[in-house]
């Protein structure tokens, strides 16, 4: 293989698609401290890289760990891994591993240079809990606790950190920003376990699809999305603009592809498989679309203006999604 198509090989073994997940909480820490006139160029920038090496981290982990149990097989449904297809070895694999996470424990270091030890311990910790997601002698991805772990490592971890390094002081309406953050990152795991639900049974793989069965995952992923909704109304007691993302995740979340009708519980399946990969696509851009909904709301909190541009991005949102329906 040459340099050039051995390049493309790890640019398609860190997943870029799967960056949303980190990028939408830090953009709404960088949003917190812009509010708390306590941003920095240098913090902001090193919130982002160690961000999104974790990310990376768990995404090479997660295929090594899926690999050697034999869950990525030629019958995933999901887009095609690097391990599965023998593009790399294990060993390379590893060495990747290897160089992901120096990077990311040299920016490590240099965090604590500007906020202190606990840096240091924050980072080891989410470094070994992106290896226990899939690997080690508890795999919490294989005992249905995914969707818990993502709730808080994407949700209250990965904001409350970052504005450790802004050094800001979180409140109970940061708290629960957090959260909504949280569950919203939630339903893109929850997607990729529904697609993988056949596979991951017969692996022994127990997601929480897996375990709920695949008519009650669907209801979770609409309740997890009324729970939000619920959450950002609650929220608008501080911002109003939340009341009009509350609305929004309604049309945005791609509910309609689990057979699911709007503010209704009646379902009639109508994406399964592969399929679900682009419902999976749609959901991990609605998350980044909420998140920078409520970086901007944040930002710019009683600003009449922020409100008509939140309605204006959220609408041409549904709108492309809509003409790309009409075109297929």
């Amino acid at each position: 293989m040459d340099k050039s198509s051995k390049r493309e090989t790890y640019i398609q073994t860190i997943r870029i698609k799967t960056l949303p997940a980190v990028l939408g909480p830090i953009i709404i820490a960088i949003a917190i401290a812009i509010n708390a006139n306590r941003f920095e160029l240098l913090t902001s920038v090193l919130v982002l890289l160690i961000g999104i090496c974790l990310q990376i981290l768990v995404n090479l982990f997660n295929d090594l760990g899926d690999y050697e149990k034999g869950v990525d097989n030629e019958k995933r449904l999901g887009p095609e891994r690097s391990l599965q297809s023998g593009k790399i070895s294990k060993k390379e694999m590893r060495k990747l591993i290897a160089f992901v996470i120096l990077i990311t424990l040299i920016l490590g270091f240099i965090a604590f240079l500007n906020s202190g030890i606990t840096v240091i311990f924050l980072g080891i910790s989410l470094i070994l809990i992106a290896y226990l997601y899939t690997s080690g002698p508890f795999p919490y991805g294989y005992k249905g606790l995914g969707e818990i772990m993502v709730i808080l490592i994407f949700g209250p971890v990965t904001i409350l950190g970052a504005l450790f390094l802004f050094d800001i002081e979180y409140n109970l309406i940061i708290l629960l920003i957090s959260i909504i953050c949280g569950l919203s990152t939630s339903t893109i795991i929850l997607t990729n376990n529904i697609r993988d639900l056949e596979n991951d049974y017969k692996h022994n793989k127990i997601t929480l699809a897996v375990k709920l069965g695949e008519k009650k995952s669907r209801i979770l992923y609409i309740l997890t999305i009324s729970l939000i909704s619920l959450l950002l109304l609650i929220a608008s007691m501080e911002n109003f603009n939340n009341i009009i993302l509350s609305f929004f995740v309604w049309i945005t979340f791609p509910i309609g592809d689990f057979g699911i009708k709007r503010f209704s519980f009646k379902i009639n399946f109508s994406r399964f498989g592969r399929d679900l990969n682009h419902t999976l696509y749609r959901t991990a851009l609605s998350h980044l679309l909420l998140c920078i909904s409520l970086a901007i709301s944040i930002t710019y909190p009683s600003v009449i203006i922020a409100s008509f541009f939140l309605v204006i991005i959220n609408l041409s949102y549904i709108t492309i999604n809509k003409f790309r329906q009409w075109k297929n």
